[in-house]
């Protein structure tokens, strides 16, 4: 799976390099990025030969490394860290769905705001929750969901959601907070 979803994202960004329209290589570049972040997932998923449950913290510390190399590289002095919390496990799909969420909502803090980025994994009622949490401004005042979200965004209320789950922005936090929620 990861080999084929790398040979899809490396011919996207070819057709990039060859496109003569900026609109067009943007929107390959993104769908490109996009592919290669599931890429990362599956392959933090089953690195270590296990497929059916696996330990949270390891899988989300594990994707966190990964993210912050591809994100911000080895010079960047800001910090993606994922905040100490009680251990659990959770099947494959729940673990798919919260590698999703984690690097899509990781991906627009280190896009958007500025500061090092903090991830709270926890488990509550039988549910997963991520809080994700950077150092800047917040958002935007007047800034609606419903309506201002982009498409990442849009993804990770649908993989909530789905699972019977939630989101919910803190716009009341004086900086950018996220939390997600997954009923597995």
């Amino acid at each position: 799976m990861r080999n084929s979803l790398h040979l899809i994202a490396c011919t996207l960004q070819l057709q990039s390099r060859q496109s003569s329209n900026a609109e067009t290589r943007h929107a390959l570049d993104v769908a490109a990025r996009r592919i290669n972040s599931v890429a990362r997932i599956h392959e933090h998923l089953y690195d270590n030969g296990q497929c059916d449950y696996q330990p949270a913290r390891e899988y989300l510390s594990s994707l966190l490394q990964d993210l912050h190399h591809a994100l911000l590289g080895p010079g960047s002095a800001r910090v993606l860290r994922l905040a100490p919390g009680e251990a659990f496990v959770l099947d494959s799909d729940t673990l798919v769905s919260l590698g999703s969420i984690v690097a899509e909502l990781v991906t627009n803090a280190v896009k958007y705001s500025s500061g090092n980025v903090n991830v709270t994994l926890a488990w509550q009622t039988c549910q997963a929750e991520v809080v994700v949490e950077d150092e800047g401004p917040g958002f935007p005042a007047g800034f609606d969901p419903a309506r201002d979200a982009g498409f990442g965004l849009r993804l990770v209320h649908h993989l909530c959601s789905g699972s019977g789950g939630s989101l919910t922005i803190d716009m009341s936090a004086g900086h950018g907070s996220i939390k997600a929620v997954l009923a597995p």
